[in-house]
């Protein structure tokens, strides 16, 4: 009988192990995951950031190439 409560003891002590791990893998991928969420938010600004300066350089260009249009036909007159 002591050998019995030997073993429940020692299957107790495992699964509280078990539980203490486990609540710590939980809070350190609760971790992670909030770390990651911010990666993103960060990204997402950044690329929002790149996006409107690639508008800002697309117009500039588009009018640099309109003022040159402009002086090609102004020569041929």
């Amino acid at each position: 009988m002591a050998d019995k409560f030997e073993e429940l003891e020692h299957r107790i002590a495992r699964t509280i192990e078990l539980v203490k791990t486990t609540r710590q893998e939980k809070a350190q991928a609760e971790k992670n995951l909030t770390e990651a969420r911010k990666q993103i938010g960060d990204l997402e600004n950044e690329l929002d950031q790149l996006r409107h300066e690639r508008d800002l350089v697309k117009k500039k260009i588009e009018s640099l190439l309109e003022m040159l249009s402009e002086l090609t036909e102004e020569s041929l007159v």
